[in-house]
């Protein structure tokens, strides 16, 4: 899939009270994990002393079936990797099976489940990148599919300064070119987005190229392999960009 060009838009705007990463804060009431938080009442429950009889009882129970099922595909997708077991390629292994078998039925249970694990697990995100590759390896329609999706949230991110989110995104899609799921040329285009702002040699050193530049560096840690045996000349020439910025800086 190829990125270029598709991540146009602002550059983030300027915000008082940001993070070091130019992020507005926000309170954050609790440190947990997603699957550890409170649930949230679901429409078919009680609401303000009500019955509490939800519509899947007025259908044959054919929808609690189906929340059932999204219930548990969601719980095997978020906990996957949480204890560091050798068995854990053997997991995700019987885990790309199991999705592949639901996703049709489930695709966007499956899918907003993969967004929220890489953006709030971003520890994992090595998991949830060779969970997506083993997923393209069964069904490219799939792969694209998981693809497709966080290309627009990495887009919203930069689009409003979320340097955080971002920075996670270009990660787990740094490493998806290990598992050939996406092509070096497609991530060296999120580099050629990212470093144009300082690609000129007179461009002057502001906050908002720094974060680019950052976000282009952070990339490379992950992509940097990868491209060293697929595209050594293109990683050199990005690295060359890099290294004048920050010469000057």
């Amino acid at each position: 899939m190829d990125f270029a060009g598709r991540l146009g838009g602002r550059r983030g705007a300027s915000r008082g009270n940001v993070d070091e990463f130019g992020r507005e804060r926000r309170d954050r009431p609790h440190g947990r994990k997603p699957y550890e938080r409170p649930a949230r009442g679901g429409r078919g429950g009680a609401r303000g002393g009500g019955s509490g009889m939800g519509l899947g009882s007025r259908v044959g129970g054919h929808v609690d079936e189906a929340k059932d099922i999204e219930s548990r595909l969601s719980s095997l997708i978020i906990k996957v990797g949480d204890t560091n077991s050798a068995a854990l390629q053997n997991y995700l292994d019987a885990l790309s099976v199991v999705l592949e078998k639901d996703y049709t039925k489930h695709e966007a249970t499956v899918l907003k489940t993969f967004r929220q694990c890489v953006l709030e697990l971003p520890w994992k995100v090595s998991v949830y990148a060779t969970l997506a590759g083993l997923l393209n390896a069964k069904n490219g329609e799939t792969g694209e599919k998981i693809v497709s999706m966080m290309h627009m949230v990495l887009g919203r991110a930069l689009n409003s300064g979320d340097w955080g989110s971002a920075k996670v995104v270009l990660r787990f899609f740094a490493l998806l070119v290990g598992t050939r799921t996406i092509t070096p040329e497609s991530i060296v285009g999120v580099l050629d987005v990212l470093l144009a702002p300082v690609g000129d040699g007179d461009c002057a050193a502001t906050a908002g190229s720094r974060c680019f530049v950052f976000l282009a560096m952070s990339t490379l840690l992950w992509a940097g392999r990868s491209l060293s045996e697929l595209a050594p000349e293109a990683l050199e020439q990005r690295l060359g960009v890099v290294r004048r910025f920050v010469e000057r800086s």
